[in-house]
């Protein structure tokens, strides 16, 4: 099995992990307050993650609030077509781009896995560096073949991953992010 399989393979077990106990919020309401929503165990795994990282809790941060959807078809260049729910450390925002849809996914979760894969992989295996957001961070394509995901650390505090179909906004949108994260 190669690196970026065995990346894979470990990002679709923390996503389903980090998914496993919440749910979307109902249709009714489709704006809900954050302090309305119940904790979500999966949250408390990651929130222990970070012990270390005082005054910092994953589940704080809401990621649609971050970066909001307004603003992410802006940076995408296209009018977005979904409305995400909000109140999650993770977004994902849908875009139509000159008659296609693209798709690009914004998660904030704790590091320590990314810290270990950086330090065993080569650079090439990381994939192309980022500067300036927070202390490392690296662009590749995407294992599946279409599009690129971007993973940024700031060791033992925190971790961010986009995910997206082109390099250019999926960049631009980690820099808002890492910019506006306290």
């Amino acid at each position: 099995m190669n690196m970026r399989s065995a990346i894979s393979v470990t990002m679709l077990v923390l996503g389903v992990v980090a998914c496993s106990g919440e749910s979307a919020p109902q249709q009714a309401s489709p704006v809900q307050a954050p302090s309305a929503q119940a904790r979500a165990p999966a949250n408390d795994i990651a929130a222990a993650a970070t012990a270390g990282a005082p005054g910092l809790h994953i589940e704080d941060l809401k990621a649609c609030e971050i970066v909001t959807p307004q603003e992410a078809s802006t940076i995408i260049g296209g009018k977005l077509l979904n409305e995400p729910p909000v109140g999650f450390s993770n977004c994902a925002y849908v875009v139509e781009v000159n008659g296609t849809a693209e798709s690009y996914r914004i998660s904030f979760s704790a590091p320590a896995m990314y810290e270990a894969l950086f330090d065993t992989q080569s650079g090439t295996e990381r994939g192309e560096s980022v500067a300036g957001l927070w202390d490392a961070a690296h662009v590749q394509p995407r294992a599946s073949g279409s599009g690129y995901s971007l993973v940024a650390v700031q060791r033992g505090r925190l971790a961010l991953e986009v995910w997206g179909d082109r390099k250019e906004p999926l960049v631009k949108l980690a820099q808002l992010a890492v910019a506006r994260v306290p």
